[in-house]
């Protein structure tokens, strides 16, 4: 708390009241007359403070020489001590009493002198009704000992083990008001009482909590200490005052509402078995904050706000009468600014799991989902609302948040709460309540219109109205027809997530937003096809689509995706889940500005919460097909390039081989023990290159390195490892597979062993291995594993690359393989951009086949990928500088087009079969002004990379002259 001064230092409103005769108090000596007068002042403005003040001047004769903290501090103390030192239920009641009005004098005089700032004393009240709620507790079990109703417990801090109390409402948040109800949920864990009470639970406490609630709910000629709620249980219509944790918990799962969801953001453990409770909040988080955003879930939570600030004279905003909670621009819109961006988004981001609104409006704004200029507005306002609402409970001690509708009422208010007149007063509140519900009115506007700016759109009925149609043709559509007959059939249910009225009415308000999204792609007929096929394949529509309508940016982006993608569309028809990604901040953020090490620390999050190692690899596949999907969107729209996107998609493999290989290493290490050794898993061909596109296929390899005394152990622990490792990444689970692995580049291949030694690696690549082997080492690089071995690999592998050959034969030894490959795997098309004749292939030939060289002569330096490579080769005088350009540049181009072709249509593209939209993408990315122009630069481009392979290797065909190629001669000119 704030007071550290004693009280009756502000003189804040005396002298706006006339005092009268005064309150008739014989006031303590100690006090000056401006201590008087500012408590006359208080008393002539609050019946209820005078009331209390006549029995308790010493009191505040102690608040005069005390700080406010030590006051409540000592108070609250003496409650919790109340249950040691009373001999019957009726001695607890009073003293109870006398000492929360003892609280209450000190709070409402802390607050009106301004030694207690509002929200601090929001947090006092709620600790006073927790001391207060707790010390019932024990009290009524420590009566109940003589008695035989209850057994001494072995911690009177949890008196009645496996019965908790949860607080909830504004007393879970920490933020009591000065007369407010306390919203409670009492349970209990079955399996965790004792005694009498583990008998019959189903007689004994309820019984128990109908005291507790008498003990202090009843209004006695002493008042009563809070008034409770317990109409937050679980069907409170048909169940008892307590109920077990599985009954809540069935309850929830079954049938629990989204208001209910809402209220248990705040709930918390307030008295009772505080672990017993923390256990059931724990396993009600997955219904509270849910994964999946679920804005269909939040509509009706949303609907409220709209009703409570809209109905009656509440949907004014005018002084006289107003309800500073629930009228338009009430402390409830606040509330609801804050509440329901946590049900939508706190199941993904922890970090608006807040209790108190108050606080979780600053987590909204570092997260940027309100403006932080809007957050500083709703914070201020929620203060003053907050401290007129206090004023206006201390008049009477009632529980009322409405402002007086006489003006002589209000005068009085206005005063009390530091305000010179009536008028004042009056602009204030209408100003606070204006700022609020512009606010709120921005973040949650009104439906959508069911019509476009150029015409009405109703699909209901059984033909098309003509306007309709004509809208349709206005917006590009060429069958307006059949885009009217596609939006009727779902509306009526055609589809099986069109199923529920639900979902129906969220299309029918969704459908024109849709529609122009559609329009605005250029193609709308080829948008719609492809949106169908997203639509139709749906198991469910209501949380999709209400995603969809609560989020304009991400229906405009998700049409675009699908209607470029067909397969991502599948992809997200078949898990719609995967949207959720779109909401997440990082998603619109340019790949090349990822904070580094984020997405380690998001995986790392995943994988600290996985409960068996089959939870390890669903929680690794969701997060990896959802960035996935999100580089894939990155490179539709345009905000990433081919080289953003490979190495992102490079991090993403990374991460979940190192991910899988923890989760392997756990499963042999439980039944095998420890590792006999160190081992390291590299990364070869693209994954090695940090080239991946969306669909590329892992080429991984599994080093070991025994531990002395345990070479008889070793290979068939790293093969199990090994095996346990492919299936981590590559076997379906319920969350689908993750990547397919290749370990084929492996020495010796399928014939070799799975996990290599690293003395057979080091022998292998020296003396074994064939020239196309010694070209996939340029691009090894380690993924995870024993620092030490890593550096090891590396001076096996810069060993294997010096080590003297013939450089001519190493050229014919690569010219031989890529015939070969081009006999055996020939091209399946000119869109085949890796294997096509001057396509992919050919330049990474290039580069290795050089980097070799440069071993040769003892100038190899490892590069991070193929251009790097070309360049490094070029500047030792292997390629001219034409030539790096060339194949530079052809690079760029090839990369560019597979990445955004394998992401959208996966592999065996015709650009036949691609929508206008796409085709229009592909040429645009390539600077070309149509597909025409496009597949006559790609065809060009790869005669030319053809001709200067050839040139600088040598000729394809065996029948061709053969003529000394460039490489030959620069080893013949460096020997």
């Amino acid at each position: 708390m704030a007071g550290t001064d004693s009280l009756f230092d502000l003189n804040s409103f005396s002298s706006g009241i006339e005092i009268g005769e005064g309150s008739g108090l014989d006031f303590p000596a100690s006090l000056t007359k401006a201590d008087i007068r500012f408590l006359e002042s208080v008393f002539a403005l609050s019946p209820y403070l005078a009331r209390l003040a006549r029995s308790r001047l010493g009191l505040i004769a102690t608040l005069k020489g005390l700080p406010v903290a030590k006051v409540l501090d000592d108070l609250q103390a003496h409650i919790l001590d109340l249950p040691m030192s009373v001999s019957n239920e009726s001695e607890l009641a009073g003293q109870l009493r006398q000492l929360k009005g003892d609280a209450h004098l000190v709070h409402a005089l802390g607050e009106l002198s301004g030694a207690l700032d509002i929200m601090e004393s929001a947090e006092g009240l709620s600790r006073l009704a927790d001391a207060c709620i707790r010390a019932a507790l024990e009290g009524h079990v420590r009566l109940g000992l003589e008695t035989g109703k209850f057994e001494e417990p072995a911690d009177w801090a949890n008196p009645l083990p496996g019965v908790f109390i949860l607080a909830l409402g504004k007393l879970g948040a920490e933020e009591l008001n000065f007369s407010s109800d306390i919203d409670l949920v009492a349970l209990y864990d079955s399996s965790a009482l004792t005694g009498l009470i583990a008998a019959e639970p189903e007689r004994r406490l309820p019984r128990l909590i109908k005291a507790l609630s008498r003990l202090l709910h009843d209004d006695t000629p002493d008042g009563y200490v809070f008034r409770m709620d317990l109409r937050l249980r679980p069907d409170p219509s048909s169940t008892p005052a307590i109920l077990s944790i599985n009954a809540a918990m069935n309850y929830y799962e079954s049938r629990g509402q989204n208001w209910e969801r809402a209220a248990y953001i705040k709930a918390r453990p307030c008295a009772g078995d505080r672990e017993c409770a923390v256990d059931f909040l724990a396993n009600l988080r997955p219904f509270i904050w849910r994964r999946t955003l679920d804005y269909g879930a939040v509509e009706d939570i949303h609907s409220l706000a709209r009703q409570i600030q809209s109905v009656g004279a509440r949907a004014r905003i005018k002084p006289a009468g107003h309800d500073l909670k629930l009228g338009r621009g009430g402390i409830r819109e606040i509330e609801f600014t804050a509440q329901i961006p946590q049900l939508v988004l706190g199941g993904r981001q922890p970090e608006l799991r807040i209790r108190s609104p108050f606080e979780a409006l600053d987590a909204l704004a570092a997260s940027r989902i309100v403006e932080p200029a809007a957050i500083a507005d709703l914070k201020a306002e929620y203060r003053f609302l907050r401290s007129v609402e206090h004023r206006l409970q201390m008049v009477s001690d009632e529980q009322t948040q409405e402002l007086p509708c006489e003006n002589g009422a209000r005068r009085k208010l206005a005063i009390f709460c530091g305000f010179p007149n009536l008028e004042e007063f009056d602009d204030r509140i209408t100003s606070a309540l204006q700022t609020v519900h512009g606010h709120f009115s921005s973040q949650f506007g009104a439906a959508d219109s069911l019509a476009d700016e150029l015409g009405s759109l109703v699909f209901t009925g059984v033909d098309p109205a003509k306007e309709t149609l004509n809208t349709l043709s206005a917006m590009g559509f060429q069958f307006p027809d059949i885009a009217w007959a596609r939006m009727n059939a779902w509306l009526s249910g055609g589809a099986r997530a069109m199923r529920t009225t639900r979902a129906r009415q969220v299309l029918t308000r969704l459908a024109p937003r849709l529609l122009r999204a559609m329009a605005d792609t250029g193609e709308p007929d080829s948008a719609l096809t492809r949106f169908a096929a997203f639509i139709e394949g749906l198991p469910i529509g209501v949380q999709p689509l209400s995603m969809l309508e609560n989020e304009p940016d991400l229906a405009r982006e998700l049409v675009t995706v699908i209607g470029l993608a067909p397969s991502m569309a599948t992809t997200l028809a078949q898990r719609p889940a995967v949207m959720d990604v779109m909401m997440d901040a990082p998603f619109a953020r340019p790949l090349k500005d990822d904070p580094t090490g984020e997405l380690g620390e998001r995986m790392a999050a995943h994988m600290s919460e996985a409960i068996d190692p089959e939870d390890a690899m669903n929680r690794a596949r969701r997060l990896v097909r959802e960035e996935r999907f999100r580089i894939g969107s990155q490179l539709l729209v345009g905000r990433a390039d081919f080289s953003a996107a490979g190495r992102a998609f490079g991090d993403v493999a990374d991460l979940a081989i190192s991910a899988m290989a923890t989760v392997a290493l756990e499963r042999v290490v439980d039944r095998f023990g420890d590792p006999p050794g160190r081992f390291s898993v590299l990364g070869l061909g693209k994954l090695g290159s940090r080239e991946l596109a969306a669909d590329s296929d892992l080429d991984i390899m599994l080093v070991y390195d025994p531990a002395d005394g345990a070479e008889g152990e070793a290979p068939s622990y790293f093969s199990r490892f090994a095996q346990r490792l492919v299936s981590a990444l590559s076997a379906p689970t319920e969350e689908g597979s993750m990547y397919e692995i290749d370990m084929q580049l492996r020495p010796s291949g399928k014939a070799g062993p799975i996990a290599v030694r690293l003395s057979s690696f080091r022998d292998y690549y020296l003396t074994e291995a064939w020239t196309w082997e010694r070209m996939a080492l340029t691009r090894l690089r380690a993924i995870t594993g024993d620092a030490a071995l890593i550096a090891d690999i590396a001076k096996a592998i810069n060993a294997a690359l010096v080590s003297k050959r013939s450089s001519e034969q190493i050229i014919s030894d690569a010219l031989e393989m890529r015939r070969r490959l081009e006999r055996e795997r020939p091209a399946i098309g000119d869109w085949d951009l890796k294997l096509r004749p001057g396509g992919i292939l050919d330049i990474e030939f290039v580069a290795q086949l050089g980097q070799l060289l440069l071993g040769q002569a003892g100038r190899y330096v490892p590069q991070p990928d193929t251009a790097a490579q070309i360049r490094s080769i070029e500047a030792a005088g292997l390629l001219t500088n034409e030539d790096a350009d060339l194949f530079c540049r052809a690079l760029k181009l090839w990369l560019s087009l597979s990445q955004i072709i394998r992401t959208a249509h996966g592999s065996g593209f015709d650009p036949n079969s691609a929508s206008s939209g796409f085709s229009r993408r592909l040429s645009k990315l390539s600077g070309q002004a149509s597909m025409s122009n496009l597949i006559a630069h790609v065809n060009s481009t790869a005669r030319e990379v053809r001709k200067a392979f050839e040139l600088n290797i040598g000729h394809l065909s065996p029948d061709a002259t053969e003529t000394p190629s460039h490489f030959v001669e620069w080893v013949r000119g460096n020997n």
